[in-house]
């Protein structure tokens, strides 16, 4: 009875240790951004993602990495270098093409994110003991990360690229660093369980409304700083027939929408390899049950 006993308590350690393997996967995604803003857009502000302008997306490239600790939920880390870019020029709204305002913005996403793998998502899962030699998962995530930026104006005078921070173009001298929260979801392909193809739509609600470097009213050049482009790049206008500039344009009147803070979007393709770990504690504690040093399952991937 007592040989019985040590027999199931070594098989419920050994179940939970088995458990316990996680895979470590390292990899690049490359892909394409847009951003919802105070700049561009179509013409009503801030409907969501119809309102983006196919004309400004632009590019992102980084690396991440992939913990799975389990086989439902996994964290990911990665940092991203983007572009972000808009111009009122591609507006469908008259005022917004009368201020003819424009910015372009490389930033770095570092973001850290929770994973979610619904199983009845997921088709031929390669396995505990590697049964399968390709598989497909789809997952959900949400995380909380940082975006460091730094918004460029260029002047449509001279054609100048021109940092817009320093200038306080709104009176304002906002951080270059800003917290954001990313969510969404994606799809990948494994296969010989250790290559991994996938996809990821991800947008970011971030917690400041300068990446574009517009936010509240237009103010007094007094109010600015003492350089004296900086009166120009907070306003650009052209004469449009039925936009005044004194009304439309003029310190107090609104230049952007500060009840909104700045989002943008990622959508990328990525590649990456996967690092199957063992689990030395069963090894080192439980192949006494089968009389010599062995592996358990070996070091097959179990996603």
């Amino acid at each position: 009875m007592k040989k019985l006993l040590i027999l199931f308590i070594a098989l419920g350690l050994s179940t939970v240790a088995s458990a316990q393997r996680y895979n470590l996967g390292f990899g690049m995604r490359a892909g394409v951004t847009n951003f919802l803003g105070d700049i561009g857009g179509g013409d009503e502000a801030r409907n969501f993602v119809y309102n983006m302008e196919l004309a400004d997306t632009r590019w992102a490239v980084g690396p991440f990495i992939n913990y799975r600790f389990h086989p439902l939920f996994a964290i990911n880390g990665s940092i991203t270098y983007a572009r972000l870019q808009g111009m009122d020029s591609n507006s469908e709204n008259r005022a917004r093409r009368g201020r003819n305002l424009n910015f372009t913005n490389d930033i770095f996403d570092i973001s850290a994110k929770f994973e979610y793998y619904p199983q009845i998502l997921s088709v031929s899962d390669v396995g505990f003991r590697g049964m399968y030699q390709t598989d497909y998962q789809t997952y959900f995530f949400a995380g909380l990360g940082t975006v460091i930026h730094g918004p460029k104006g260029q002047y449509m005078g001279t054609g100048d690229k021109i940092r817009l921070r320093p200038l306080m173009t709104e009176g304002v001298k906002y951080s270059p660093v800003a917290f954001q929260m990313p969510f969404g979801g994606g799809f990948f392909f494994t296969h010989k369980r250790q290559h991994r193809i996938g996809f990821e739509f991800q947008w970011s609600w971030t917690f400041t409304d300068y990446l574009d470097d517009i936010s509240t009213v237009y103010v007094d050049p007094s109010q600015m700083s003492g350089d004296p482009v900086a009166a120009m790049m907070a306003n650009q206008y052209i004469n449009q027939v039925g936009v005044p500039a004194a009304a439309q344009y003029g310190p107090g009147s609104p230049r952007g929408d500060p009840t909104d803070r700045d989002n943008y979007m990622l959508m990328t393709v990525s590649y990456s390899y996967l690092i199957r770990t063992r689990n030395g504690f069963y090894r080192r504690n439980y192949s006494w049950m089968y009389g010599r040093r062995r592996r358990f399952g070996g070091t097959k991937a179990k996603f």
